[in-house]
């Protein structure tokens, strides 16, 4: 019977302690819970009173759709969430964007190099401006020199003749004379002035120019035969790439 009892209150000790590690354990795990609990209010009412812009400017975008968790976030207006620093929605639209700038800004390099090349010409055609205006100066000098020589130089004819000319020519027909020739040698100064220009020009853009006139034949053939052999192969060769019936033609024309 001894035995019996000690067995027991050993038994009853041990179920003792056993309870006491139990109860130990779950207050244990209630710390535990509570600490959490705790941790979550304080991470909720971070979130929720927007300390810092955390809610506003970390949560709210993520977590704005999700039911649960999109009521303890903070009012915010979606307006607010759009800052200039991440304009887009994905990283595709991203990249979409980045490439559309790439090809504006090779359609801008492009432009560029267009009124470069273009600004050349315009250099080339002013110093040949330039050039042909000195020309025109010396030759005015020469043509003065050349009428003083002619009339008031040692071997010209008497002042009687120059005088007995002009007085037979009736006025009227001299004046109808002198337009005439003024306008003839007005508009093949003008035509060589247009051939020398289209020379210094690339050939396919003068050919391009050229063909556009192809309702007034006359002016393009004359154009041409003001031009120097070589450019005006060159532009020929150009015609024939763009027409070659309408390059047949000029040839024609500028036959002898």
């Amino acid at each position: 019977m001894a035995r019996r009892r000690k067995n027991q209150t050993i038994d009853e000790t041990t179920g003792q302690v056993a309870e006491e590690k139990k109860g130990s354990r779950l207050s244990s795990v209630l710390i535990g819970v509570i600490i959490v609990l705790v941790w979550l209010a304080i991470l909720v009412a971070l979130i929720k009173f927007d300390v810092g812009g955390f809610g506003s400017s970390v949560m709210y975008p993520i977590f704005k759709d999700v039911p649960v968790i999109s009521a303890i976030l903070p009012d915010v207006e979606d307006e607010e969430t759009v800052t200039d620093e991440y304009p887009y929605k994905s990283l595709a639209d991203a990249i979409k964007y980045i490439k559309e700038l790439e090809v504006e800004i090779q359609n801008d390099k492009d432009k560029i190099a267009e009124q470069e090349e273009t600004i050349a010409d315009l250099q080339s055609e002013i110093d040949r401006l330039k050039q042909f205006e000195a020309e025109q100066e010396e030759f005015q000098a020469v043509k003065e020199q050349f009428y003083n020589e002619v009339v008031f130089g040692d071997s010209a004819i008497d002042y009687e003749y120059y005088k007995q000319y002009y007085e037979e020519i009736e006025p009227e027909y001299a004046e109808e004379l002198y337009k005439q020739v003024l306008a003839e040698y007005l508009k093949d100064e003008r035509y060589q002035e247009l051939a020398d220009a289209y020379s210094s020009m690339k050939p396919k853009k003068a050919a391009a120019a050229l063909y556009e006139m192809t309702g007034n034949l006359e002016t393009v053939v004359a154009i041409l035969q003001c031009m120097e052999v070589e450019p005006r192969a060159a532009i020929l060769d150009a015609l024939s790439d763009i027409d070659a019936v309408f390059c047949g033609k000029l040839t024609v024309l500028l036959a002898p």
